[in-house]
């Protein structure tokens, strides 16, 4: 998973991790953990926080899946 440019995008989007980890349906620790690579996202959770961002299908891939 590329953690900067899902931060990078956060932040281009204007959002911050609460926003992120409610669009997700976890606590901001959760989503912490997940983003910093601690804890994997699942493909469910990608799909979510990508949709919420409004990621295109080659950010989701750049981000997720590299």
């Amino acid at each position: 998973m590329n953690t900067q440019k899902l931060k990078g995008i956060i932040r281009e989007r204007d959002k911050n991790y609460n926003q992120c980890a409610n669009a997700i349906g976890k606590s901001v620790a959760a989503f912490n953990s997940k983003i910093n690579g601690r804890v994997a996202f699942t493909v469910i959770e990608c799909e979510e926080l990508g949709n919420f961002l409004g990621m295109t299908d080659n950010e989701k891939i750049e981000v997720f899946l590299r």
